[in-house]
């Protein structure tokens, strides 16, 4: 069997592939669509070949390994893949066949566009969505009114960059560390590695030798490997502060670990929705310059509850919407502190805040009203989204997923998905009337399914 197979070793929580970037993650606009090259049949049966034996190798349950690979097989025998010449709607179609028999949602695809693929190293470093350009997933520290410090992250970032974020996650905690308490917001973050997340818990414990946090097993190898936090980190480490962690359905992975083990080592109060559920431990598998594979390759074992959260996600303490889980852990934190006033602040400033909270709305740019037009099914190739409108607030979801986003309003009929880099617009017909969805930063377009 002629294939060209470059094994990554390098075993991780990816950042998980999350609503809308079935079509949006192509950062290719449509004037470049006909530069990239269609699959030809010889690349297909080398894709097809190669997902077979990677799936069948490295996946983490022999029986269910076996399942793909018979669906993806059975699939391209009947010639369903053979109509797919665009390398993106390749991609989509793959990734839905791997996820088909179990949803595990690390089974993936991967499609690199030729934008995305450059020869100078440097420069793609420098703007990784991973690494600087993002601030290694730390996008926003900050000291909310009443002394509670607030921690944004929107990923837990590639594993080479481990001793670059060091000083930077000290930084952070250290620009924190006078606050009374601490919300940390892991909403839409996707994941990425363990180790990450090992060394941000290191900060809220105290003890003087390692906890243990979670093993992972890996079924090739027959090998079983733990992380645990490091009691040795520079700077000053937060074990009494009072934590709460924001969560809702796309938080995914890696940002789930997090979640998890604070609230099992009860260490935090976890609010929000229930998260993605993607528990497994993933790898990823070359299969030439531009396709790729993830397999879930290890099974993640906490340490508290000798389990994981696979396909259970991890359940909060306080179940609340994804808007509102901000509100709802700065109003706890408030509470928190003015119970323990260890600074002898008069009690009705916190008072005063936690009204205000409950009262205040989210600030809308349209009427309700007006949203009312954009409310229904569409439909797409591989791809159908559900447009709702809850607490005022617009929401984007594909259908048979758990998580939605959240349309954030541009300007008329274009809005922001959610938090990751991507417009859509709304385009409607002489009456006024919506017709189709479209994609600013990507070729998707889907058309308005009418009513029964």
């Amino acid at each position: 069997m002629n294939m060209s197979l470059i094994i990554k070793t390098t075993v991780f929580h990816p950042i998980l592939i999350i609503l809308f970037t079935i079509f949006l993650i192509s950062p290719e606009v449509s004037a470049q669509q006909n530069t990239i090259k269609p699959v030809t049949p010889i690349e297909l049966k080398t894709i097809i070949d190669s997902i077979s034996v990677i799936v069948e190798r490295y996946h983490i349950t022999p029986k269910i390994s076996k399942q793909i690979v018979n669906h993806i097989r059975t699939k391209d025998k009947n010639g369903h893949y053979l109509t797919i010449t665009d390398p993106q709607v390749l991609k989509d179609s793959l990734r839905e066949d791997l996820r088909a028999i179990n949803g595990d949602l690390h089974m993936n695809m991967i499609y690199r566009s030729p934008r995305e693929v450059s020869t100078d190293t440097t420069a793609a470093i420098q703007v990784n969505q991973a690494g600087l350009w993002t601030n290694y997933g730390l996008s926003e520290i900050k000291v909310l009114e009443g002394n509670i410090g607030y921690l944004k992250i929107k990923h837990f970032t590639q594993h080479q960059y481990l001793e670059e974020i060091k000083p930077i996650i000290t930084s952070a905690i250290e620009s924190l560390k006078n606050t009374d308490a601490l919300l940390i917001d892991v909403r839409n973050n996707g994941g990425g590695f363990e180790d990450m997340v090992a060394y941000y818990l290191s900060y809220f414990f105290d003890s003087k030798a390692p906890i243990h946090l979670s093993d992972y097993r890996c079924t090739l190898h027959n090998h079983t490997y733990g992380i645990s936090t490091d009691p040795n980190v520079l700077g000053t480490k937060l074990p009494d502060t009072k934590l709460y962690v924001l969560v809702n359905a796309n938080t995914g992975s890696a940002a789930e670990s997090f979640a998890y083990m604070l609230k099992h080592l009860g260490r935090a109060t976890v609010i929000g929705e229930i998260t993605a559920g993607a528990g497994n431990g993933a790898s990823q598998h070359k299969i030439n310059d531009r396709f790729s594979v993830m397999v879930s390759s290890e099974e993640t074992i906490n340490a508290v509850t000798k389990t994981s959260f696979e396909k259970v996600g991890v359940i909060p303490h306080i179940k609340t919407t994804s808007v509102q889980a901000f509100n709802e852990g700065y109003k706890l934190a408030l509470q928190y502190v003015k119970e323990n006033n260890k600074r002898g602040v008069d009690p009705s400033n916190y008072e005063h805040l936690i009204s205000f909270i409950t009262t205040s709305k989210k600030n809308t740019f349209i009427n309700t009203e007006d949203y009312l037009k954009y409310i229904g099914n569409y439909k797409g190739r591989n791809i159908q989204i559900s447009i709702t409108l809850e607490d005022d607030i617009l929401y984007g979801q594909m259908l048979s997923k758990r998580g939605k986003m959240e349309l954030t309003r541009l300007d008329e009929h274009i809005f922001k998905v959610g938090d990751i880099k991507e417009r859509i617009e709304f385009v409607l017909n002489e009456k006024g009337e919506v017709i189709q969805l479209k994609g600013i930063d990507s070729p998707m377009e889907l058309i308005k399914v009418k009513a029964d």
